[in-house]
């Protein structure tokens, strides 16, 4: 039962912009926002180094100049067809001209691009992509949130680590009033008023059992906009990395992202990726796409792994065999010196040297879908601006490898200069919102209520598996309405009934993840309610009853919440072009 409101310790305090989420998407409207005159606050779920960016591998697909067949055009057509051409075509374009500038962004913050010399970047390619465009950090992800951060504090930036955003708060005409966070770190409730507020949260990989992301993925965002009454688009999508660790446990779906960067297609797209195996020795990836094979798109190689496992020609640890092409391991050495480090370790010398074949198996990634926005990052919450993972539409059913890296920093810069300018013409009662705030909390302080009942991590392991099978990478009708009955269950007999085990407040990891329930469901029944209304299989959309594509699904699925009902409508897909900038940026030599 909720907890009387008046006896909630809520403290107080006020910003311009706020800000949730520390990856890379949210320090860049951070920088942004600020550099725009506005007080900015970031919260950090955890430490605010630990962020999903921090994992990645570096890579960023741009267009640098340096290959003259390349051009932001090719860039926008790659995206469109590996997004099955159900991409919003002008947040498309936009990521394909901005990157580049974005690019020399991290470049003037101290990032270390991997160079052939001072004037040339050292360039590769991708699953999916039609060119070598793609350029990288020395220092992969690390090096990418580390420049940020120094940005941050060299900027006097707030970041607020172990700070968890758990509602918006708005006034009567639906305007964004303030955040409600619980400070993990001092086991405290803390209202912060702002004029606007950007979800930058990352993506929901935590809803499977076999996930590549980090723990703090569940969702939050999506989940937090879609309670605030923002739509969601395109959330049936969720993109399954090709191939991760199968074992041991301790590593089990950790990425190893493509298998173009194990072979010579990495560098050409003529030449051939490394080749996957079943345990027949067959080929099987040609029967999926012939002309592509290994260095097909990410959506067309997870389900060709995931059906070969399915039908009984995977190995007894539940993988496949990727064979790697042992002349590009230095190259790969180079690139990607952590990546080898975690194959010696887990392993063993022959796989980490790309002398023995190596288990691999598909792992839930990035979700494609998310916060409907426009150009600007807005939703259809005043003040409401969604950045990076947790927004929809940049890369329709399907992401290119490479193109998270300048999705978070082009559509992060430009949710906080949005932000900013939101701000800049409010004004702003810190007492505006606070009892809505304080009912929050209240009803969020249940769990810690005494009594018996169910731990919050049974919860997740039940929504987790569920995800994973029935609605993961092969899906199908029935499974569909089932997963949607447990779901209904588990809201209606399962979550009044949360309690965690310690009555603590600091530092009580367990009531954060009864909070994340909420999120975690939410975004599930999201997801599962758009994959059974979506009668094809589109990008990383796998129906075994509709296994066609079918050209009058070329629509986008939006959702929104009513009340406790979801409201589903189609819509056209939105062909309008941003204009093509009237100057490109030349390279910029190292100094």
């Amino acid at each position: 039962m909720p907890v009387d409101s008046d006896s909630v310790d809520l403290h107080l305090e006020s910003t311009d912009v706020l800000i949730a989420g520390s990856g890379a998407a949210g320090m860049r409207a951070a920088i942004a926002a600020h550099d725009a005159g506005q007080r900015v606050v970031v919260l950090a779920k955890g430490p605010h180094r630990a962020n999903h960016t921090r994992m990645s591998g570096g890579r960023y697909n741009t267009v640098s100049g340096l290959n003259p067949q390349d051009s932001p055009d090719a860039f926008f057509q790659d995206t469109l067809e590996s997004g099955a051409y159900i991409n919003n075509h002008e947040l498309a374009r936009i990521l394909a001209y901005e990157a580049m500038d974005r690019a020399y962004d991290l470049e003037d913050y101290g990032l270390t691009w991997d160079r052939k010399e001072a004037t040339r970047y050292n360039l590769s390619m991708t699953g999916g992509g039609t060119y070598v465009r793609t350029i990288g950090s020395t220092d992969e992800g690390i090096g990418i949130t580390e420049v940020m951060v120094h940005q941050l504090h060299k900027r006097g930036v707030r970041i607020c680590d172990f700070h968890m955003l758990a509602e918006v708060v708005q006034n009567d005409k639906g305007e964004v009033t303030g955040g409600l966070v619980l400070d993990l770190a001092r086991g405290c409730w803390r209202y912060i008023a702002c004029k606007s507020l950007v979800i930058a949260t990352g993506g929901t990989s935590q809803l499977y059992e076999t996930s590549s992301g980090p723990a703090i993925n569940t969702g939050d965002g999506i989940g937090i906009a879609l309670r605030a009454g923002a739509e969601m688009v395109d959330i049936e999508f969720m993109q399954f990395i090709p191939i991760s660790f199968v074992y041991p446990p301790s590593i089990r779906g950790y990425t190893l992202t493509e298998p173009a960067h194990y072979g010579m297609r990495h560098y050409d797209p003529k030449a051939d990726a490394a080749h996957l195996l079943n345990t027949q020795g067959e080929r099987f990836v040609l029967k999926h796409d012939p002309v592509r094979k290994e260095g097909s798109t990410r959506d067309v190689l997870a389900r060709a792994i995931m059906l070969e496992i399915l039908e009984g020609r995977g190995t007894p640890e539940g993988g496949v065999l990727m064979v790697p092409d042992p002349q590009v391991f230095d190259h790969f050495l180079h690139e990607r010196p952590i990546y080898v480090k975690r194959l010696l370790e887990n392993y063993g010398e022959p796989q980490a040297r790309f002398e023995a074949p190596i288990q691999v198996m598909p792992s839930a990634l990035y979700t494609l879908g998310g916060v409907k926005i426009d150009p600007w990052c807005r939703s259809a919450v005043p003040g409401l601006y969604a950045a990076g993972e947790a927004a929809g539409g940049v890369h329709g059913a399907n992401r290119l490898g490479g193109s998270s890296m300048p999705d978070i920093q082009v559509f992060g810069r430009r949710a906080g200069v949005a932000a900013a300018g939101y701000a800049e013409g409010r004004g702003l009662d810190q007492n505006e919102g606070l009892d809505a705030a304080r009912r929050a909390a209240g009803r969020l302080e249940s769990a810690l209520q005494p009594g018996e009942g169910i731990r919050p991590i049974e919860v997740k392991k039940r929504i987790q598996k569920l995800m994973w099978d029935d609605v993961g990478l092969v899906r199908n009708g029935p499974k569909l309405e089932a997963a949607l009955d447990v779901f209904a269950n588990l809201r209606r007999e399962v979550m009044p009934r949360v309690r965690v085990t310690s009555r603590h407040r600091v530092l009580n990891r367990e009531w954060m993840e009864a909070l994340e329930l909420e999120n975690m469901l939410d975004v599930a029944e999201l997801m599962a309610t758009a994959a059974l209304h979506r009668r094809e299989t589109r990008g990383a959309h796998y129906r075994q009853d509709h296994p066609d594509i079918d050209p009058a699904w070329q629509r986008n699925i939006c959702i929104r919440r009513v009340g406790q009902v979801f409201e589903v409508r189609t819509q056209e897909v939105d062909t309008t072009l941003a204009p093509k900038p009237a100057t490109q940026s030349s390279l910029v030599p190292a100094q």
